[in-house]
């Protein structure tokens, strides 16, 4: 990873010999985020240790998607013919979700499943850098961008937070550590719309790193998946 951002960093400083303008932007982003492959649910269940009185979501990779949040900065060179070369720097919360239908172990019902609802959210969070390469094209008032290339992720963790209510009102809750990666690389590609200073952008991210590569038993296809949109203020 050292010698790829030494690269961009290297091409960034190369290109200004030939750049038509510098440009730095400040984004704030949202977007959707979930997980899929084999070992992935839109379901789950908490299993439930009375003694403790503490749980876990059997499996917290859900396939339904939270709203994520983060921010960033991007800086841009744009050549004479409208070629991009940017590199992307900032900070994200990744959120998925999966619904709990049910607790196992529950002092009510301790040899059967009692249903409950709720769910489970599951934040992954990571320092992400994005370099880039793509196309300006211009009409009367706007610049769109399309760009592509890969996000570098740095998970800092990743953290369960569920809650399930029974139909007695019982409540059951999860706060559990769950980090299973260190470093994620996903494809990206990015189309943007700029007026002025002011932009907005939507982004699609494919991995293909599981978060589940380290189990044993069963299938261990996890990977994650990203729509990212957000707005995008011109600095320079």
């Amino acid at each position: 990873m050292k010698k790829l951002l030494l690269t961009v960093f290297a091409s960034l400083a190369f290109s200004s010999t030939f750049a038509q303008q510098t440009e730095l932007h400040f984004a704030l982003n949202s977007g959707l985020f979930s997980f899929h492959g084999d070992a992935t649910n839109a379901n789950s269940n908490i299993n439930y240790s009375a003694d403790i009185k503490r749980g876990y979501t059997n499996n917290p990779y859900g396939t339904k998607s939270a709203l994520s949040y983060g921010f960033s900065g991007n800086l841009k060179r744009v050549t004479k013919k409208n070629f991009i070369l940017g590199l992307d720097l900032g900070y994200e919360s990744l959120r998925s979700k999966v619904n709990l239908l049910g607790v196992y172990g529950s002092p009510q019902s301790p040899g059967n499943l009692l249903t409950t609802e709720g769910s489970t959210i599951l934040s992954a969070d990571f320092i992400n850098i994005f370099p880039s390469l793509g196309h300006r094209f211009h009409t009367k008032k706007l610049a769109i961008d399309l760009t592509g290339g890969f996000d570098i992720g740095t998970n800092l963790k990743t953290h369960e937070n569920g809650k399930a209510t029974a139909v007695d009102g019982t409540v059951f809750t999860t706060d559990i550590e769950r980090k299973t990666i260190n470093t994620e690389v996903r494809p990206r590609i990015q189309l943007a719309v700029n007026y002025n200073k002011m932009g907005v952008y939507a982004g699609y991210s494919y991995g293909f790193m599981s978060y589940k590569a380290g189990y044993v038993g069963g299938s261990t296809e996890c990977v994650a998946r990203l729509i990212r949109f957000g707005v995008t203020y011109r600095l320079l």
